[in-house]
Formats: structure tokens, C-alpha cells, sequence
């Protein structure tokens, strides 16, 4: 074997080689790719977690409830309590918001999602938190959030006396 075809074989296996590290590198992105849905889809379930950790407390799920009368039934310390509440829960979702736009977090998942927050976004403190906040937040995030409470349609969350099954005449 002359050096040229030496030089010719090394080539070729350098190519093969680089090919295979290609494919790798590509299998490698994929997986980490699926990693990080997965933790985005984790972070959705810490985020809700979160927020249903106030009805532990009969104390909060009335301020949480009151504060769906609005600002104005609420002292101080209430509205800074629930304040606190929603700027934590708004930042989370704010990053849930940022994974979907990235397309890390799942499409699915986040259509849960935004109907969750729009539920949120009933309360007329929230609201109020709003108006107030907003500039706290990315302007992404809150023209889509100022879309959710233009027009997503107003209901009832809250009713003291359970719903009624409906009966169909036959």
C-alpha cells in the first residue's frame, strides 16, 4: 500500500468518523431536548403546587375568595399578603410562558395552562394587581396576559351550594 492510499483510507475513516459523531451529537440534542420539556412540565407542576398550597389554610382561601370582590374589602396587610401571592405565581407563570414561545414547554400542557390563569385572572384584585404590577413584567408576557383578560368570557368560579346536574328531557 502506497502512502497515498494510506493517506486515502485515513480520509475516508476520518469522514465515517466525523458522520458518526454527527449523528451522535444529533441523538444527544434530541434527549436533551425531551430533558428539558420534561423539567418544564415538572416547573408547571411546582408552579400549580404552589398556588393550591393556600387552600391548606382556611385563613388564605378566604382572603384568596375576598379578594375576588375586589381591593377595596381588603386592609393592607391583606392586600399585601395577597399581592405577594400573585406576584409569585404571575412570575411563574411568566417563565411557563416564556418555555412555551421557545417551544420547551408543551403545547398541550400549556393550553391547561393559560385556562388556569385565566381563571386567576377573575379575581378583581388580581386585576387591580394588574394595573399596578404589570410593568413588572416582560412586554410579552403582558400583552398576553392583557389578552386573557380582554378576552377570555367572565364566570363564575365560586358558588356556595353545588352545580346541579342537568336533565335532558327525553
Amino acid at each position: 500500500m502506497t502512502l497515498e492510499q494510506a493517506y486515502l483510507i485515513a480520509q475516508i475513516l476520518a469522514s465515517i468518523a466525523v458522520v458518526v459523531s454527527l449523528i451522535f451529537v444529533g441523538l444527544q440534542l434530541r434527549h436533551n431536548s425531551e430533558q428539558m420539556r420534561i423539567a418544564a412540565s415538572t416547573g408547571y407542576y411546582e408552579i400549580y403546587r404552589d398556588h393550591m398550597v393556600g387552600v391548606n389554610s382556611k385563613e388564605f382561601t378566604n382572603l384568596f375568595i375576598k379578594g375576588f370582590e375586589g381591593i377595596d374589602a381588603l386592609d393592607l396587610c391583606e392586600r399585601t399578603q395577597l399581592y405577594a401571592f400573585f406576584a409569585v405565581m404571575t412570575r411563574g407563570y411568566q417563565i411557563l410562558h416564556y418555555q412555551f414561545r421557545k417551544k420547551v414547554f408543551d403545547k398541550e400542557l400549556w393550553e391547561n395552562t393559560q385556562n388556569h390563569l385565566a381563571d386567576f385572572l377573575l379575581s378583581k384584585a388580581y386585576q387591580e394587581f394588574w394595573l399596578t404590577r404589570r410593568h413588572h413584567f416582560n412586554p410579552s408576557f403582558q400583552a398576553f396576559v392583557d389578552d386573557l383578560i380582554a378576552n377570555r368570557p367572565a364566570h363564575s368560579l365560586f358558588s356556595e351550594t353545588a352545580p346541579q346536574a342537568e336533565v335532558s328531557a327525553l
